[in-house]
């Protein structure tokens, strides 16, 4: 697992040798707070949510996205049929300040209104994890969220982005 994350973020600082990509307009730079979308990807799913430890046992408790740690674990009772995963991304200032990829049966809440954008396809969402994973005009620890997000949703095309970065190493 430490080899992975190494390789990740040596990945990561790579992406300076890759033309600058094009995101499709999923988030708007002055639609500032927390937005959602699922992502239609045939066969992926996860388990990502927050839970809690009682006696030993785990239990959902749902993510507080407003909070400043959240523990996740992919090991409870938020299964869902493959092909739906939940992205949650906060932008503050037309930046994203927070990426969290769950369960789409994990109960998320904050304080404000969240936009929900819908069923997006795979190629649309890793089109706007690419801009922020390549755009070093942003905070090395949001593009690492991102970097880690397109990671746990697992699509086909978040692997072969990430099989052609590696490649270029």
């Amino acid at each position: 697992m430490r080899a992975l994350l190494v390789a990740l973020y040596a990945l990561l600082m790579g992406t300076a040798v890759l033309s600058s990509a094009t995101a499709d307009e999923l988030l708007q730079p002055d639609d500032d707070g927390w937005h959602t979308w699922q992502v239609d990807e045939p066969g992926v799913s996860s388990e990502m949510c927050c839970f809690t430890w009682n006696g030993g046992n785990q239990s959902r408790k749902g993510c507080e996205l407003d909070a400043h740690s959240i523990a996740f674990s992919d090991s409870g009772d938020c299964a869902v049929a493959p092909g739906t995963i939940q992205i949650y991304v906060r932008l503050d200032n037309g930046e994203p300040k927070d990426i969290r990829v769950l369960s789409s049966n994990c109960p998320a809440s904050t304080k404000s209104e969240v936009r929900n954008h819908g069923l997006v396809s795979a190629d649309e969402s890793l089109d706007w994890f690419r801009s922020i994973i390549e755009d070093q005009q942003l905070d090395m620890d949001i593009r690492e969220e991102a970097l880690f997000g397109l990671v746990q949703s697992e699509s086909t095309a978040a692997f072969d982005y990430l099989d052609r970065l590696l490649s270029k190493m």
